[in-house]
């Protein structure tokens, strides 16, 4: 059995759109509610009319909001990009007219004016400019040709896995499990036991237990440890345990993973293109730009942990000999004042 795949594809930070008004609230808003294309009570959500992208879905004190706005909110969520409009209008329509209106409130309370408010606009319109200039430079720059001759160089890094083709029969005990196994060596056919007794009624895998092809890291362990012990053409002569039930597996190929084709993997060519190219545009604008570094953070980290020695004071030749003048005539002072306190003594 497959693990969950919990990577979700993301535009590429530099193509992304950006919209300020309440993405991020709008997706909080929107995590609760979306479930597997159904509302609460089980029934299948209503199936929006074909409207025009001018219409007006709602409107705020004097200001319309058009499906084209909620579009807009809904392609700028990853999460949402897949996910029919119908499933999440509502949800997207209240959350975006619940951002409208603190938006409209925050500016009659002139918080735009405010120091701390200017400079945080200020930082997102610097960001966007610098994303946008960015993207521009790289639509002309990220050509088919290149793109490809990319595709080319990853795969010289391509290393296939092993993978095999396998089916399955879930059942919920061992006990079923090994009567499956015992119809399989009496002959019967693993797809028809499949059909019949199978717990896994996902779609894809409806035609006889089919896995198709998967590697061992796609699998949890225990099936796939399982799987990849086993010979092509051969099934499983115990039960297998997982945290799904009790399986019996057939694998009927086993191979090296051709390398994806270009088509599979293009969203992750053009993002690899963008880590690359990003830096030397960077660094192309840096060359005609008028750069002066005048002190780095390791230079003045030097200067700074610099050791301090001690300086000593040099004194020059004639006030040397000042000193030495003054030194002799206190000396001189000093024993005067001795002798004469001598022969006041020997006076007494």
């Amino acid at each position: 059995m497959k693990k969950e795949n919990k990577n979700t594809k993301g535009t590429p930070l530099y193509k992304r759109p950006t919209y300020i008004v309440g993405t991020l609230a709008v997706a909080i808003a929107l995590v609760a509610g979306v479930s597997f294309y159904c509302s609460k009570d089980g029934h299948q959500p209503f199936t929006l009319p074909v409207m025009d992208q001018g219409v007006i879905v709602a409107k705020v004190g004097g200001d319309n909001i058009k499906l084209a706005e909620l579009e807009k909110v809904k392609a700028s969520i990853p999460q949402l990009k897949d996910i029919p409009m119908e499933v999440v209008f509502n949800q997207l329509l209240e959350a975006y007219i619940n951002n409208k209106i603190i938006l409209d409130e925050a500016k009659n309370a002139g918080l735009q004016n405010q120091p701390e408010v200017k400079k945080l606009l200020k930082d997102a319109e610097d960001q966007i400019l610098f994303q946008a200039y960015l993207s521009e430079r790289l639509k002309e720059r990220m050509t088919p040709e290149k793109l490809q001759a990319l595709y080319q160089e990853e795969l010289k890094n391509y290393k296939p896995q092993e993978q095999v083709h396998a089916r399955h029969i879930l059942v919920n005990s061992e006990k079923e499990a090994k009567d499956i196994i015992v119809q399989l060596k009496a002959g019967v056919d693993f797809k028809e036991l499949a059909n019949k007794h199978s717990l896994d009624k996902d779609p894809n895998h409806l035609t006889g237990g089919d896995l198709g092809y998967f590697t061992k890291a796609e699998m949890i362990p225990e099936f796939a440890n399982a799987a990849f012990d086993l010979e092509k053409g051969t099934f499983s002569q115990k039960p297998v345990k997982t945290a799904f039930g009790w399986h019996v597996i057939l694998v009927e190929d086993k191979r090296l993973a051709p390398p994806p084709s270009y088509a599979e993997v293009e969203e992750a060519i053009k993002a690899r293109f963008i880590e690359l190219d990003v830096p030397q545009i960077i660094a192309e604008e840096r060359q005609k730009a008028n750069v002066q570094i005048f002190k780095t953070v390791e230079q003045k980290s030097a200067e700074v942990n610099k050791p301090q020695t001690e300086t000593v004071p040099t004194v020059d030749v004639e006030d040397e000999e000042v000193v030495d003048e003054e030194i002799s005539a206190v000396a001189a002072d000093t024993a005067k004042a001795e002798a004469d306190n001598k022969t006041d003594q020997k006076a007494e």
